[in-house]
């Protein structure tokens, strides 16, 4: 039995993991807005907008006004941008943040939308690729059964040959790594060989060019095509 001191540790230990988690925030592409009375950020993954709340650093503040003044959008025009951000529907809010949907303090300013390439979790959430070339040189068929398939949170399953997988990936900077997948080998013939990829590289750069998912280390580029279940 654990003693009420052990409780109390493992409990402040859950405590600051989950704070830890809350801080670091989502990555989200969307439309800032700045004037005199609005500081406002739309996400594109849903209709709601957020009033820029206290916790946005003042560095922060001057880098999405520094892009907007920039970008010389218009009057309550939005920019497209990408950030960082803890989003807060729950708080009470008051002035004009009371007319939006939460407050959102943005951590981290990655630049505007068009002179960035970040991807964000929204670009492969409830997607689905499938492998079409490898080093630039189109894919055979049997090369072809490499399938990424996206769900919630970065959820991913799909199969490479007769290799199926499941798992979560993280998505930190340009890399994203998939070494949480669990393999299933059982559909695998005794002494068959399939392509390698994930399996054998779990960290890969990513990026969206042309409507293609690539995927590359130094040694293998691995590009993707969208082809989302109807």
């Amino acid at each position: 039995m654990f003693g009420l001191k052990t409780w109390f540790v493992l409990a402040l230990l859950v405590s600051l993991a989950g704070c830890a988690t809350a801080a670091q925030g989502e990555r989200l592409r969307g439309g800032y807005t700045f004037g005199h009375e609005v500081r406002t950020f739309c996400p594109e993954i849903n209709s709601q907008c957020y009033w820029l709340g206290p916790g946005t650093p003042a560095e922060v503040r001057q880098q999405l006004n520094d892009i907007y003044d920039a970008k010389k959008p218009g009057l309550y025009k939005p920019v497209c941008v990408v950030v960082d951000g803890v989003i807060d529907r729950d708080s009470p809010r008051s002035g004009f943040a009371a007319d939006y949907d939460g407050l959102i303090d943005v951590t981290a300013v990655h630049g505007a939308c068009e002179d960035s390439s970040m991807l964000v979790p929204g670009d492969l959430n409830h997607r689905r690729w499938v492998l079409s070339a490898r080093n630039g040189v189109p894919v055979s068929d049997a090369e072809a059964a490499v399938v990424l398939d996206f769900g919630e949170r970065l959820f991913v399953e799909g199969r490479e040959g007769c290799r199926h997988f499941s798992g979560f990936a993280t998505l930190a900077g340009d890399t994203i790594r998939f070494d949480g997948l669990d393999f299933d080998l059982s559909s695998c013939a005794a002494g068959g060989s399939t392509p390698a990829a994930l399996a054998d590289q779990p960290a890969w750069r990513i990026e969206l060019a042309r409507g293609e998912l690539l995927l590359h280390n130094g040694a293998t580029r691995l590009a993707f095509e969208r082809d989302d279940w109807r």
